[in-house]
């Protein structure tokens, strides 16, 4: 009984749940209700009923603009104005970035200026510099290596110096869309550096950075006549200008040549500069500014000129570049020639006269139409008059003369040498011969 009315009572409840879960889903649902159709004459209505609003908004915010306005002009008689109008932010910012600016280029413009002035008396500029100065100036104090180097015999004399520059001197660099960067070396180019580098120690002095300019030179200089290469890191780049500075050569500026296009290049030693005319024009193939300036740097390293400095400087002070240096050369090489002519002509002038007539027939025989010993007379030969020319008549200075002096010692050593071979098989020809005897 009591299991049956428990049954009873849990299937009604279930019928309870099941349908109130029912109500609840169906409950849950959004109703949407059916829209409402306007016809043209309410939608009329409607904007006409717009458009009055928006009128009397307008003229209520006009009403009120008016008797705010009025309100201010009568307590201005009474009081100042507490507040006014924020200034605009864009005039402040460019008022604040501006000036400074403005003043900088000022001081950076005109050293005397008072902006420049003010900055030195406070130390910002000595600042500014010296923290420009590490990427302005060469990478480091010494460009070259002491001397002598390691490669480079102990008892060799330093030669000269010759400092050439590379765009515009020695190539000309040309661009175009289809094959890029193209290099014309001027006329004499080989001839030059082969020549220069038996009197000179050769430094290539380029402000192009070393990635483009190193395959250049690599090109250039086939037969390693070139001793140093030196780049943009090495220059000291002022006012936008790369300058070549010869006081971080580690050399004796006193002995150094330096050949450059650019006479701005050269402001920091113009004493040591020779100005040469540009190559430019990689199609004028009759330039010839390095053939003919070359006598001249021969002349400086042979004679030894201890002060190049003090002999260019009347060049320098006539304006003269390579081509005018090479004229005056030239010019006084003439008329040293002219003038030992005439002095030879005015101590020897009976025997040029004499030389002008029929020479009376010799009195001795030369000793090779001689056919026997006690014959008369021999001829005395010009090596009996004046002697055996000395040993050093052929020597010479600077890095020829060095060249010339191995090369003669080298050639006395391999003499030696095999000398001393000959001995050794001679010696060993005799061992064998003696060892063969005996043993027969």
């Amino acid at each position: 009984m009591m299991s049956s009315t428990s049954s009873t009572i849990l299937r009604r409840s279930m019928q309870v749940a099941s349908k109130a879960f029912k109500n609840f889903s169906t409950s849950t649902k959004a109703t949407v209700p059916p829209r409402k159709k306007v016809t043209a004459e309410e939608r009329a209505a409607l904007r006409q009923a717009r458009k009055l609003k928006a009128a009397q908004t307008l003229e209520a915010s006009k009403g009120g603009a008016e008797a705010s306005t009025a309100s201010a002009s009568s307590t201005s008689t009474a009081a100042p104005i507490a507040t006014k109008k924020p200034m605009n932010s864009r005039l402040v910012f460019g008022l604040g970035v501006g000036a400074p600016v403005g003043l900088l280029a000022w001081g950076i413009a005109d050293e005397e200026s008072p902006p420049a002035q003010f900055s030195k008396m406070i130390g910002l500029t000595a600042a500014i510099e010296g923290f420009s100065d590490q990427f302005a100036k060469p990478i480091r104090d010494k460009l070259l290596p002491d001397w002598p180097m390691p490669n480079v015999p102990q008892d060799m004399p330093c030669p000269h110096t010759l400092v050439l520059d590379l765009e515009n001197t020695l190539v000309n660099a040309t661009w175009d869309r289809k094959y890029g960067w193209r290099y014309a070396k001027r006329p004499g180019v080989d001839k030059f550096l082969t020549e220069m580098a038996q009197y000179y120690e050769i430094v290539i002095y380029s402000p192009s950075i070393d990635g483009l300019a190193e395959e250049v030179v690599n090109k250039l200089d086939k037969n390693g006549c070139v001793m140093h290469r030196l780049y943009r890191e090495a220059c000291h780049y002022k006012k936008g200008i790369y300058l070549k500075d010869l006081e971080k050569l580690n050399r004796n500026t006193n002995r150094i040549v330096y050949i450059d296009d650019d006479d701005a290049a050269a402001a920091l030693n113009p004493e040591n500069h020779i100005k040469i005319k540009p190559y430019d024009d990689p199609n004028d193939r009759n330039d010839n500014s390095l053939e003919r300036i070359t006598p001249f740097l021969i002349e400086i390293a042979k004679e030894g000129y201890s002060n190049v400095p003090l002999l260019l400087k009347p060049y320098r002070d006539a304006g003269l570049d390579a081509d005018g240096i090479a004229d005056e050369h030239e010019r006084r090489v003439r008329e040293l020639r002219d003038m030992r002519i005439n002095s030879a002509s005015r101590g020897l002038g009976s025997l040029s006269a004499m030389g002008r007539r029929d020479m009376p027939a010799p009195e001795m025989t030369p000793a090779k139409n001689r056919s026997g010993g006690n014959a008369g007379p021999v001829a005395p030969t010009a090596k009996d008059l004046v002697g055996s020319a000395p040993t050093s008549a052929n020597e010479s200075k600077g890095i020829a003369g060095w060249m010339q002096r191995r090369q003669h010692e080298q050639a006395e050593e391999q003499q030696r040498k095999m000398e001393y071979w000959n001995e050794v098989m001679m010696k060993k020809q005799k061992e064998r011969e003696a060892t063969t005897a005996a043993r027969s």
